[in-house]
């Protein structure tokens, strides 16, 4: 018995090919992927890399991801094939075959396409991997280096993942042909998606769960909070997304049928009944669609934008190629700017490094607890919860050093830029409990391209005061605290910095060396820290680097996932449509007009996960605004000319998907 049993596993995989097609390739790439980030993962010369544990730790994430997307991938084919396939499993039992004898021929089938699959893949995987290693090293900019990145716990672990994945598909077919007896396995193939019950009530909650997620989006106020919300956000969309697609749209199609000025016209009469039909019957997968579109085009426009702004993230944090920063811990501190100018004077002449720039400023920089209207408090040892905001804060002479604008001020009189705040220039300016008079409001930002201005980038509010001497009102503002660890407070700060024509290379050269050098001459004062551009670059590049190298890959699982549903999707609705064809014809129809209006309604039913969405997208592009703004120093006209790219691009692949996988849907409904 096993032997027929064995004939026919071998003969059904054969015969069903244009079903199990896709289903082998899109198991093999999710398979080869996920090869890849554990071949990464486990490759020991990366852990010798720069900032190679953080690109590790990153990969280990995004194989997380792909395993829980290779899973619902699987799944979702798997249980397509099988529906389609149940009228001939009912057929092998009514001719015969027991219960067990069916899940012995469905467990050998899903075994050979297993192994089919894991040898596909993993030799797709094998084939690849010292490519996007070497691709890796690129994005991180460091040296391209081809060599063998293969490590059998690598291969080990892909293969039990995946085992267990088709364990689970098996458990799950024997489940379902236990449980139908013959006569419905022969119908089962007939059924659509289950019909909703309380459509009204779903589309209300659905409206409700795509308000609340919208809101949510549109009305963050900083970054810092965005990205506290963003998941909670991304959940309810998803939601709202299924129940619109299976309550909602339906609704609205049977609103238009009650309008009999509508519904009565040759044009729309058979369209909107048959969409009402396919809605019932498509309604999860056009929304798995949707959400897989939507999360390819979040993580590009992210992953790219990131990537892009690389540059001028490093250019935001360090403005000078080698800066040294203390932090005041001493009421007078005088000799602090002019000792942190000379130590870099003597390890110039020290290391004999030709300069082309030096600067030294003081300044003071806090967080804002709480603002509203001309009043700002400032962030202290006491307070709770998170910051709304951050103040820099200059002296006259400082502010001409940094902008070359000469001012004069007088005591309790200051100058403004107050961003992402409404203040009035006409009332007095209040800073935690001290006034002082504005005499202007829109004075330069002058902390950018001067000292790193990270903290201005955290959040959306942020203000830039000017006053005569920026120490002597530090020192009388109850806040100030030298004896506090909390940086976030109003803190005063001393930077200097210098430019050099020196090498990358030369300069990370000197960090050890003039960290030494800054031991030896404040031996105590551990406040005083150092900074290299070159080595910020290095960071920044592997980390930027990786994170969008990792998204693209992750924009290859979830378009992979999308072009399986739009297959299958495709196929049933060409099968779907060969019996509507006749129909058609018969209730009086021509075969153009039969064509056109199946071509309408697929269309329709094929354009609304992509329009779906391009409006999720726009609805989160605020929030997608605030988080990219705490790693890249772009615009927002240029996260959204990136985001606008990255649409154009999903929109000519979505067509082109579509155009292609038509091919089958014409091809089954012409027969």
């Amino acid at each position: 018995m096993f032997g027929l049993i064995r004939q026919l596993a071998v003969s059904n995989l054969l015969k069903n090919r244009s079903l199990y097609y896709p289903f082998v390739l899109a198991t093999s790439l999710t398979i080869a992927i996920f090869y890849i980030f554990m071949s990464l993962t486990f490759n020991p010369g990366l852990q010798e890399v720069y900032g190679g544990a953080q690109v590790i730790m990153i990969l280990g994430l995004g194989s997380f991801i792909v395993a829980v997307a290779s899973l619902a991938i699987i799944l979702y084919a798997n249980s397509f094939v099988m529906k389609n396939r149940t009228k001939e499993l009912g057929l092998y039992e009514i001719l015969g075959l027991n219960k067990g004898h069916l899940v012995q021929m469905v467990g050998l089938e899903l075994l050979l396409f297993g192994v089919m699959s894991t040898g596909l893949g993993l030799g797709l995987g094998l084939l690849l991997d010292q490519l996007i290693y070497a691709i890796l090293l690129k994005m991180m900019d460091w040296p391209v280096v081809l060599a063998s990145t293969f490590q059998w716990s690598s291969v080990l672990a892909t293969m039990i993942l995946f085992a267990g994945i088709f364990f689970v598909t098996f458990l799950l077919n024997g489940v379902k042909l236990i449980r139908l007896k013959a006569l419905e396995l022969n119908k089962e193939s007939k059924k659509g998606e289950k019909k909703g019950r309380f459509l009204g009530l779903q589309t209300f909650l659905g409206l409700g769960l795509l308000g609340a997620g919208y809101y949510m989006a549109n009305t963050v106020k900083d970054p810092v909070a965005a990205i506290s919300m963003f998941f909670i956000a991304v959940l309810l969309v998803m939601a709202a997304t299924y129940l619109l697609f299976n309550a909602g749209i339906t609704v609205f199609l049977r609103f238009l049928k009650k309008r009999e000025n509508y519904y009565y016209q040759p044009k729309n009469f058979i369209s909107t009944s048959n969409l009402i039909f396919r809605m019932k019957k498509n309604a999860a997968g056009l929304a798995t669609i949707a959400i897989l579109s939507t999360m390819v085009l979040v993580t590009m426009a992210g992953g790219s934008s990131i990537y892009i702004g690389t540059n001028s993230f490093v250019e935001k944090s360090n403005p000078h190629d080698i800066a040294l920063l203390k932090l005041a811990k001493e009421p007078q501190d005088t000799t602090a700017l002019s000792d942190l100018s000379r130590l870099l004077d003597d390890f110039k002449e020290q290391e004999q490094m030709p300069t082309t720039k030096q600067v030294a400023y003081s300044y003071v920089m806090g967080s804002i607890a709480k603002m509203e209207g001309n009043t700002l408090i400032p962030y202290n040892a006491e307070t709770r919860g998170l910051p709304e905001g951050a103040i820099f804060m200059v002296g006259t002479g400082d502010y001409q050093a940094m902008t070359g604008e000469r001012v004069e001020l007088k005591e309790g009189e200051a100058m403004l830029r107050v961003e992402g705040h409404q203040i009035d220039k006409n009332q007095p300016f209040v800073l935690d409990g001290q006034a002082f008079q504005i005499i202007e409001e829109d004075v330069q930002n002058f902390i950018k391209g001067n000292v790193s201005d990270n903290l201005a980038g955290i959040f959306s509010k942020n203000v830039y005061m000017v006053v005569a001497d920026a120490e002597e009102v530090l020192k009388t503002l109850p806040s100030y605290d030298l004896t506090s660890d909390q940086l976030t407070g109003l803190t005063q700060y001393y930077y200097a910095g210098l430019d050099t024509d020196l090498s990358l290379e030369r300069q990370l050269a000197l960090e050890e060396p003039l960290n030494a050098f800054i031991k030896e001459r404040f031996p105590e004062q551990i406040e005083v820290y150092s900074s290299f551009r070159a080595r910020n670059q290095k960071e920044i590049t592997t980390l930027f680097g990786s994170l969008f190298f990792i998204g693209m890959l992750l924009t290859v699982i979830f378009m992979l996932g999308t072009v399986l549903v739009i297959y299958y999707k495709q196929v049933s609705e060409g099968y779907e449509d060969r019996e509507n064809f006749v129909i058609l014809q018969k209730v009086g129809l021509d075969e153009d007009q039969a064509r056109q209006t199946i071509r309408k309604q697929v269309l329709v039913v094929f354009l609304l996960p992509l329009t779906c969405a391009f409006v999720h997208l726009t609805a989160a592009f605020q929030m997608l605004d605030k988080i990219l703004h705490l790693f890249v120093p772009m615009s927002t006209l240029q996260i959204m000319q990136v985001t606008l790219g990255v649409c154009t691009i999903f929109l000519v692949v979505y067509l082109a998907v579509f155009a292609i996988t038509s091919r089958s849907y014409r091809k089954i409904v012409s027969q």
